[in-house]
């Protein structure tokens, strides 16, 4: 078996709340609609948290986000972390990992080292003209590198890539599309640019002999409060889509699965040996139960396909519920809390 290329793309802020969302009628993302007709689209997918901190070991090492902190600031913890870059270069993969900004920025880096990612780019790998945002580099400055480094790079890869411009002051390179100056309107023109970026990606990757041996993998890295729908639930529903020339089907999947099962679930498709992420369920066994978990400050939500129930840690009770929400979800809510905090407290 020829072994596939893996490409990561984890993009900052992106929320399916914005997916079908159109101004003036002009859709906020206008062209990752057109990628979901190609790959598996995961129509009901939560996020484990609400920053980057927290995404990052929630989609590269399917670790649960904590309601209070994060593991990633916790090096002595991470370090025994289980993760895909980890896990690749074992099976004989280069890695690589690709952000515009600043990696020290909530302890990213030093969890990037833990998983042993053979090769960092961040801001200090690009032009001091290429500085061209609050945060460091935009995300077509950093997507042409990616996509030249990878078509010169050893096979098979696995790369990882952290977008930047959609995050907070939420500043593009390009005219505005939205008209506006208030943050939701900013938010969307910054989200509509990185969906350019990233389907050009794919369509000048698409171009390269490796497309038909690789798999990319869209996924947001958190959870977003805009825009407000007056549902905190809302708020950490995200976008995720497996696509490439190795993949075998191509479909929607609208059972409720969460951000912590991708890594498991590439891992077991892949092959690999071991099953290193506990918190991972298979979500392409029909057998499997339909399931999220999310936290937040203080707080924890649950998800299941017909239900959600968001739980408060201080004051102890349940401060919303949907669907066919009933006290059982509550206790397995406030079951996986637990378990969550015990591991985090062994490692």
């Amino acid at each position: 078996m020829v072994k596939p290329n893996v490409i990561f793309i984890i993009w900052e802020s992106f929320t399916e709340k914005a997916l079908n969302k159109n101004i003036d009628g002009r859709p906020v993302i206008k062209f990752f609609p057109e990628l979901i007709k190609e790959g598996i689209y995961f129509s009901n997918c939560y996020a484990s948290g609400d920053r980057t901190d927290k995404g990052i070991s929630a989609v590269l090492s399917s670790y649960p986000a904590l309601p209070k902190g994060s593991i990633v600031n916790y090096p002595e913890k991470t370090a025994r972390l289980p993760g895909l870059s980890s896990l690749f270069s074992q099976n004989e993969y280069t890695s690589h990992f690709y952000y515009g900004g600043e990696p020290e920025f909530m302890n990213i880096k030093t969890y990037l080292k833990a998983q042993q990612f053979q090769e960092i780019i961040t801001k200090e790998d690009f032009n001091e003209a290429d500085m061209n945002s609050k945060w460091g580099a935009h995300d077509d400055v950093v997507m042409k590198k990616l996509l030249n480094d990878i078509s010169k790079t050893k096979q098979p890869f696995f790369s990882a890539w952290l977008t930047l411009s959609s995050h907070e002051p939420f500043e593009t390179p390009m005219q505005p599309v939205f008209k506006g100056n208030d943050k939701e309107t900013k938010f969307f023109n910054s989200l509509h640019y990185t969906d350019s970026i990233v389907y050009n990606f794919i369509t000048d990757l698409k171009k390269l002999p490796m497309w038909k041996n690789t798999v990319v993998i869209i996924s947001a890295d958190h959870g977003h409060y805009l825009p407000i729908t007056g549902k905190r639930a809302d708020d950490y529903r995200i976008p995720v889509l497996w696509l490439g020339g190795a993949l075998k089907k191509q479909g929607i999947i609208d059972n409720v699965v969460s951000q912590i099962d991708m890594a498991g679930n590439l891992a077991h498709q892949l092959h690999f040996p071991g099953d290193l992420f506990r918190f991972s369920k298979n979500i392409f066994d029909s057998t499997s139960k339909h399931w999220a978990f999310f936290t937040f400050n203080d707080g924890m939500g649950f998800i299941t396909d017909s239900s959600r129930l968001l739980f408060d840690n201080a004051g102890k009770k349940t401060v919303f519920k949907e669907g066919r929400s009933n006290t059982e979800h509550e206790k397995i809510a406030k079951a996986l809390m637990q378990k969550v905090y015990s591991d985090f407290l062994k490692r």
